[in-house]
């Protein structure tokens, strides 16, 4: 008997079948100009993601390190000479990781 992972095997179950869930974390993605009003989409191991900012949403590490990792390069400016002297790198998504609720 197969039956399709994730429809109605207990958690036990899967552990047993050598199946773990991956480690989640939530997060509120910043609002910014570079995501667009429908919402951010980032993929990952064939899953895709569509990330609205300023909304809660529970993610797996791996989405986690990819908006980490997206950065994009800022000139630093001299503010005597007002010239362009290096170049810094700025988180392309911000977020903030939420705690939850102690119930």
């Amino acid at each position: 008997m197969t039956t399709e992972l994730g429809s109605n095997i207990s958690a036990p179950e899967l552990k047993a079948k050598g199946v773990t869930k991956p480690k989640t974390v939530r997060i509120v993605l910043e609002e910014n100009d570079n995501i667009p009003p429908t919402g951010l989409f980032v993929g990952e191991n064939g899953r895709g993601y569509l990330i609205r900012a300023g909304e809660e949403v529970e993610l797996p590490l791996g989405v986690i390190e990819i908006l980490t990792n997206a950065t994009q390069a800022v000139p630093t400016v001299d503010p005597q000479s007002l010239q362009v002297v290096g170049y810094r790198e700025k988180s392309l998504y911000p977020f903030r990781v939420v705690q939850k609720k102690m119930e």
